[in-house]
């Protein structure tokens, strides 16, 4: 007997749909990476960690339908991410004694601001590589963005490798500088 449940079939043609798949998959790689982080500061160990991630993982591209394009993917995750490993620690804290959800939403909150400073200081981080001049931008594109070692950079450039080092420990300082005036001023 056939049946026409219209709820397991867009389930099926989402599934079958390779773009839709695509962009499901862009989406989560961006948001990963902050979701095990949710899960992995709740759960307190990388072995449940995982676990929990996996059930995200499965959660997020069943409910994917409710989310809205031009929103905050990343957030979403994050909360999904929460929510399940919460429920994860409830059913754990049965067995054990554990942390309240009190104590859960706090640690959530706080790596939740954690992430959005270190948002922020990556954004803020480009537009302090985009003020340095072509040479500098060149030199960190070369050590930080190529398979190159340093040893090949440095002759390269006829320098010797502490030279290389040296350059890259100033360049990182000011950096973190403009980084740190930047967000003195109230970014």
């Amino acid at each position: 007997m056939e049946t026409n449940d219209s709820s397991s079939s867009s389930v099926e043609d989402a599934e079958d749909d390779p773009a839709r798949q695509a962009e499901f998959l862009r989406y989560l790689a961006g948001a990963y990476s902050e979701a095990y982080a949710s899960a992995l500061v709740i759960v307190g160990n990388r072995t449940d960690a995982d676990d929990v991630i996996q059930e995200v993982c499965v959660l997020l591209w069943k409910q994917f339908d409710e989310f809205e394009p031009g929103t905050n993917f990343r957030k979403w995750a994050c909360s999904i991410a929460f929510l399940v490993a919460k429920n994860f620690v409830r059913k754990q804290r049965r067995r054990t004694s554990g942390l309240s959800d009190y104590a859960m939403l706090r640690i959530e909150h706080v790596r939740s601001a954690a992430a959005e400073l270190m948002e922020l200081r990556r954004e803020l981080l480009y537009e302090c590589v985009a003020k340095l001049s072509e040479r500098d931008r060149k030199f960190l594109d070369d050590c930080y963005c190529s398979s190159v070692p340093i040893a090949a950079i440095a002759r390269a450039q006829r320098d010797n490798v502490e030279t290389v080092y040296t350059r890259l420990k100033r360049l990182r300082k000011r950096l973190t500088d403009c980084i740190e005036r930047t967000l003195g001023k109230g970014y």
